[in-house]
């Protein structure tokens, strides 16, 4: 029995969509998902405020010892990266979840963004914005 669908404009192997989860959160768990036969998988949502968090963490790092002199450089903040990497969220370590899990499965990989604001909706889309990776025929 043909159990494909489209779903937002999606073609899906059958309509059993897994939501947000934890096992959405790793790659590991898209995989299990996708092999246990789910037909599209959506990741955690970002959310605007961690956009604007984070923007406003590289401001406060680019102004950072503007007024010091050379030999203080060692004071200077920990860099973006470093931060995000510690903190574990952020849109760089989303996007790199959406890419690596894409790559890994051969099911649609959705991700799901909050904003309040319809300014931030269009500013994440055009930041989200990246290829379809190729499927296997």
């Amino acid at each position: 029995m043909d159990t494909s669908t489209r779903y937002m404009g999606l073609e899906l192997r059958n309509p059993l969509v897994a939501s947000a989860s934890p096992l959405s959160k790793t790659v590991d768990g898209i995989r299990r998902l996708a092999d246990a036969g789910i037909g599209a998988v959506v990741v955690y949502s970002l959310f605007e405020e961690q956009l604007q968090h984070e923007a406003e963490h590289v401001a406060k790092l680019a102004e950072a010892g503007t007024e010091s002199f050379a030999e203080s450089l060692s004071y200077f903040p920990a860099s973006s990266a470093e931060v995000g990497a510690a903190a574990g969220a952020g849109p760089r370590r989303y996007l790199s979840l959406l890419e690596r899990a894409s790559a890994a499965v051969e099911i649609p990989v959705i991700g799901s963004l909050n904003g309040a604001t319809p300014a931030a909706g269009h500013a994440t889309r055009v930041r989200c914005r990246t290829p379809e990776p190729p499927r296997s025929s």
